[in-house]
């Protein structure tokens, strides 16, 4: 291993004692809290005594490094606003960063209130998988004031309903932590928005962008003005490495022996990063046996009380070493002497930006103690060691763009007139604005309006006649022009929007339904509709569906034999009229047309490339299905030839989730009612049946979300006895019994047929629930 100097950043500065006495009342006091009665670092110097944020409203850019001091300034943006008497929103990138801010933010506010201080304001958590308790969108923010800490998801998916308008207008300042997101293609846009929104309202919110990786930070003076622009490049000094490896070495085994050199100083911990959860698990239980020492994984996979756990050990020293994911590097705040970055090249995605190393480099250093940090470099990852290492000595920072100032390809077919992930994420940016304009709709002023406050404003607004045009099309029928020249959403576009379906999936999912309906205004092809169906359709229609394994004629046939297989009522209508069949027979190509999917590659004759991508499609949707009724990865890896399940397995079921709550609710007669009576010319009676199927196919979505909620051999029974409970008092069984079960090494019915109330007590679970599962047990052995 060849270890190559990458430089330094930061290094020792002077603190002079906590000088807050001449504050205005209550600063003092809250500051001291803040801060722990310990000196101001110089990013929170300059905020507080040179850029006088408390004394100012207006917007607020930040940036400094990791480790810096930045996320205080944060806080004290948030809790000025509620002093004001509104809300505050703190939006974090990921739900479990915002987890981790949420309960950093309650441990202060509780503080707070031992202080003697009278409004120790509420923090709620906000992300999707959590909702503010007993929260009413239209209530006002209580007395002691409230933070919502949110991923800006979450925040979009409210601010879309316009029931909720009064709600948003009791925020008083939205701070952005990890602000440099702006220029993600994926993730900027939605963020973005909600900038712009909250600019846009009267009075407008304070803005305030965090950011370790923020290059040419003036250029926002213009788009938040009035701005104060803070920039500091002080924090605890860091010494990087570059650790070109050589081709017979294994990382694993490199870090191992790094970490027992590292760990024989007590005050020492370390947090390795790689990019895969499941990677996460593994390096963890490897380094556990090898080092004879407590290493834990941290990643987004976990549940809130596992984090907290997690947490409480690392930080009070009985963990001195974690192995996380990269996604939780651009926030993870657990102090750490060591950072070792494993995975710089994501298979499939390419190499990690400069920027995006440097900020989970940054997370080494603890308070004033300085920090090393390396990054591993294979002979096979995209960057060269020597490259990686004068990329970083520079620390050349990309300045802070618009997603909507470069022309991004998405790679995804199906919008000819509209190509570039630009000019969709405009369309996108329009109908939200539709949707959160309710029943008056907007005219193309009062759009261009509202994106001129988007950083990328010029050009956005450049974009918006073209994004109208795409969401009127008669293929899609998502907004409509009405006659007094305003835009609004049709029904399709409010549900589509409204649940967060990307709009070329809304468009496709419509254009099926209402050719299906067309073909057959007696319903009978819709009655056919099964939960397979709703898997296809997540798999063809999904950019993040998985390539699995080459379509082969052999991997056709294998598919066919398991779809005859399969019970009537659980056979797909798509598969089974559109896509089954021989190069010769098979209609793939007429769903694709659809679906809206076009290849844009000229296909050779005979090449059959839409029945080759919709075999392959259904592989995907029978690795969902065969994972929603509990079979085991590495079962299903057997079965169908394919490896690397675990960990992509997760992110493809998040995916499908996420969907299928789409579905839930798209798939309803209101959505297709001007079709049915203008273009079909259905009668009442074939309204009513076509209402009843959608209600059916809306019902198998519903059933298909609970089984992928929890995917073990053990959830059929978990779902069971909760459907037989339904509606009764008490507590039922959930998930964490079934996980108790499954860690005490019972992972079937079989082992649990076995198993008396005793039996099932001694492994854990609680009485109240063990009579649960033996009641269900003994029922189905009768």
């Amino acid at each position: 291993m060849n270890r190559l100097d990458a430089g330094t950043m930061g290094g020792a500065f002077e603190q002079a004692p906590l000088k807050v006495d001449h504050l205005l009342h209550p600063w003092s006091e809250i500051l001291r809290v803040l801060t722990g009665g310990n000196p101001l670092r110089p990013v929170q110097e300059l905020a507080v005594h040179e850029a006088h944020i408390l004394e100012t409203r207006q917007h607020l850019v930040v940036s400094a490094p990791t480790n810096s001091g930045k996320s205080l300034v944060g806080h004290l943006v948030l809790l000025d606003a509620v002093l004001r008497g509104r809300r505050a929103v703190l939006l974090e990138p990921l739900r479990a960063l915002a987890q981790e801010q949420s309960d950093t933010l309650t441990d202060l506010m509780a503080e707070l209130s031992q202080q003697g201080f009278a409004r120790a304001p509420k923090v709620r958590l906000s992300t999707g998988e959590y909702r503010p308790d007993g929260e009413l969108p239209t209530a006002a923010p209580p007395e002691e004031g409230e933070i919502i800490v949110a991923t800006p998801e979450r925040l979009d998916a409210i601010l879309r309903d316009p029931k909720n308008a009064a709600w948003a207008s009791t925020i008083g300042a939205v701070v952005v932590d990890e602000a440099h997101l702006l220029r993600d293609p994926r993730r900027g846009p939605t963020l973005e928005l909600l900038v712009a929104s909250m600019l846009s309202v009267t009075p407008p919110a304070r803005v305030a962008l965090l950011s370790a990786t923020v290059g040419e930070p003036v250029r926002l003076r213009e788009w938040l003005k009035p701005c104060q622009i803070i920039v500091s490049s002080d924090r605890t000094l860091l010494r990087k490495q570059v650790w070109q490896l050589a081709s017979d070495e294994d990382p694993d085994e490199v870090i191992a022996n790094e970490l027992g050199a590292v760990l024989c100083e007590p005050s020492a911990a370390a947090i390795v990063f790689v990019y895969r959860r499941s990677s996460a698990d593994a390096l963890a239980t490897g380094l556990s046996r090898v080092l004879s020492i407590s290493v834990l994984a941290y990643h987004s996979g976990q549940s809130a009380s596992e984090h907290a756990r997690i947490r409480s050990q690392f930080l009070i020293g009985a963990c001195r070493c974690l192995v996380a994911t990269t996604a939780l590097g651009m926030g993870v705040n657990l102090p750490a002497t060591h950072v070792f970055i494993r995975d710089a090249t994501f298979f499939g995605f390419g190499r990690l930006r400069v920027d995006e190393l440097l900020q989970i480099l940054g997370r080494a250093g603890r308070g004033d103690r300085g920090g090393s940090g390396a990054v591993l470099v294979r002979s096979s990852d995209a960057w060269t060691g020597e490259d990686l290492a004068r990329a970083l000595r520079e620390e050349a920072v990309p300045p802070l763009r618009s997603s909507f100032e470069t022309v991004v390809t998405q790679g995804r077919p199906g919008t000819p007139d509209e190509t570039d992930g630009a000019a969709l994420a405009a369309a996108s940016l329009v109908a939200t604005c539709l949707v959160r304009a309710g029943e008056d709709g907007l005219d193309a002023a009062a759009i261009s309006a509202l994106l001129a406050n988007t950083l990328g404003g010029r050009a956005l607004v450049s974009r918006i006649d073209g994004a109208l045009r795409w969401l009127i099309d008669p293929s899609r029928v998502i907004a409509f022009r009405g006659e007094g020249g305003c835009f609004q959403l049709t029904t399709l576009g409010k549900i589509g929007v409204k649940s967060m379906l990307p709009l070329p999936y809304l468009g496709g999912v419509g254009q099926l339904v209402r050719d299906l309906i067309f073909l057959d205004t007696q319903a009978k092809l819709l009655w056919r509709w099964s939960s397979l169906d709703h898997l296809i359709l997540v798999s063809l229609l999904s950019d993040r569906a998985p390539k699995l394994r080459r379509f082969s004629e052999e991997l056709a046939g294998q598919i066919d034999g398991w779809f005859e297989s399969r019970p009537t009522t659980e056979k797909s209508l798509l598969f089974a009229e559109w896509i089954m069949g021989t190069a010769e027979g098979s209609k793939a190509d007429e769903l694709f047309g659809s679906l809206g999917i076009a290849d844009r590659r000229p296909s050779l004759p005979g090449s059959n490339v839409a029945r080759k991508k919709a075999y392959s499609a259904m592989l995907a949707a029978i690795i969902l299905d065969e994972r929603s009724r509990g079979a085991p990865l590495s079962e299903i890896e057997r079965r169908w030839g394919v490896s690397g399940l675990e960990g992509l397995e997760e992110t493809w079921r998040d995916t499908a989730l996420w969907l299928l709550s789409g579905h839930a609710a798209l798939f309803e007669v209101r959505a297709f009612y001007y079709h049915l009576y203008e273009q079909c010319g259905a009668t009442a009676t074939q309204i009513r049946d076509i209402k009843r199927a959608l209600e059916q196919i809306s019902g198998h979505a519903y059933d298909l979300l609970e089984q992928l909620k929890y995917c073990s051999p053990l959830g059929p029974m978990l779902r069971a006895i909760r459907s037989s409970l339904r509606g009764t008092q008490g507590a039922m069984i959930g998930t964490g019994t079934i996980r108790k079960l499954e860690s005490s090494g019972i992972t079937s019915m079989a082992q649990i047929a076995r198993m008396d109330l005793g039996a099932l007590v001694k492994a854990g679970t609680p009485k109240r629930f063990a009579k649960q599962i033996h009641a269900y047990s003994r029922r189905r052995l009768r």
